[in-house]
């Protein structure tokens, strides 16, 4: 099933979404994100944040 991140739901004022199956890929795709656009570190504190947050698509 797939999954989905928001960078607001990171505390970014950004719009940008990431829509993957694997959380793994979330990750990825979201490390390139914060170092591109917001020149920051996706620490392993920062992925376990994103991890607690990633939603199931379509789910409330």
């Amino acid at each position: 099933m797939e999954k989905r991140l928001t960078c607001r739901a990171m505390g970014f004022n950004c719009a940008f979404e990431i829509r993957a199956e694997k959380e793994e890929e979330i990750d990825r795709k979201m490390a390139e994100h914060f170092k591109a656009v917001h020149t920051v570190e996706f620490t392993e504190e920062l992925r376990k944040k994103a991890n607690d947050l990633i939603r199931l698509v379509g789910a409330s």
